[in-house]
């Protein structure tokens, strides 16, 4: 799981689907200011760590963060409040 969340950007995008939940990867890309492919390979490393669940609607597939996100990125903000 902490490969998962090793990078800045995949932070960034799970605290984005916290957010804004079910959201496709090129609304993950534009909304994160990367390139679609940076956007699948982030996004293929956090649904491995089991960090995003995938939904295909048709064409789209939908992502949404999993509990276990959710609660790194608590945690993450409970440490950060203590360091300041």
């Amino acid at each position: 799981m902490v490969a998962g969340l090793a990078n800045h950007r995949r932070i960034e995008i799970i605290r984005l689907l916290i957010r804004t939940p079910s959201l496709c990867v090129n609304e993950v890309a534009t909304e994160c200011r990367i390139d679609q492919s940076t956007a699948v390979e982030h996004v293929k490393r956090l649904h491995e760590a089991g960090l995003v669940k995938k939904k295909s609607t048709g064409r789209r597939v939908l992502l949404t963060p999993t509990n276990r996100a959710k609660a790194f990125v608590e945690t993450i903000d409970a440490l950060w409040k203590i360091a300041k």
